[in-house]
């Protein structure tokens, strides 16, 4: 900052006044050995029960591995997970369930292009395998307007850089908005990558969340003088 600036300036901050929140966090190793131990196992067994398939490009499971019995542990730390995000950001809720729950197997050389995940509010991913050189994936600037102007500069920052690129290794789990766009690079590593996708939603959205959160101030009545009923489906 020039000395003229400051010398004629009492205060001045930066505020993140609409900041996208990544929330990270490192399951207790044995935790993360145990639950990773059973991904392991299920998709060893379903290797054996698809022999036609080839180690190549990328795998992906079906989408109801939160179905399973054996992943019952894994399925409640990623819902009490998803609780904590809830309270900690003073939302009002009943509960967030999981959505769909898959598993990614990322051969050498294998990518992921930038996608995002509709139709629900948190996704995430938890990581069983991330050898180096597949340990990382990329979350992209939500704002397509900021690259309308993108001077040149000698260090980026979380305010001029595009795209975000955070490390992983086998017990990382990270919660996301769902709206926000993601990606995986090339797969650098001799071996595979193994990472869980899912998402979450709230199972009363249409009951308890879709209708306005405002009243009005003209109140309407049928002709026995009953309230009208609310149409979930009714627009403004």
């Amino acid at each position: 900052m020039s000395e003229f600036f400051q010398s004629r300036v009492d205060e001045r901050s930066a505020l993140p006044i609409f900041p996208t929140m990544v929330w990270a966090n490192q399951l207790k190793a044995d935790v993360a050995g145990r639950i990773n131990q059973v991904f392991l196992e299920l998709i060893e067994a379903a290797r054996v029960r698809n022999p036609q398939l080839q180690p190549a490009g990328k795998w992906q499971s079906d989408q109801r591995l939160h179905t399973l019995p054996a992943l019952a542990e894994f399925v409640e730390i990623v819902r009490e997970g998803a609780r904590a995000i809830m309270d900690a950001e003073n939302l009002s809720y009943t509960d967030i369930d999981i959505t769909g729950c898959w598993a990614n197997i990322g051969f050498p050389g294998s990518v992921h292009r930038p996608h995002s995940h509709p139709n629900n509010f948190l996704s995430g991913v938890y990581y069983v395998k991330a050898p180096q050189g597949g340990h990382t994936i990329d979350f992209h600037d939500p704002r397509p307007q900021a690259s309308m102007i993108f001077p040149a500069s000698t260090k980026l920052t979380h305010f001029t850089a595009q795209k975000v690129t955070l490390n992983v290794r086998a017990g990382t789990l990270f919660y996301f908005p769902a709206w926000l766009t993601h990606s995986v690079l090339p797969n650098a590593a001799p071996e595979e990558r193994i990472s869980i996708a899912f998402n979450l939603m709230f199972p009363d959205y249409v009951e308890r969340m879709s209708p306005p959160i405002w009243e009005g101030n003209l109140p309407i009545t049928d002709a026995e003088g009953a309230p009208s009923e609310a149409d979930p489906g009714a627009q403004g």
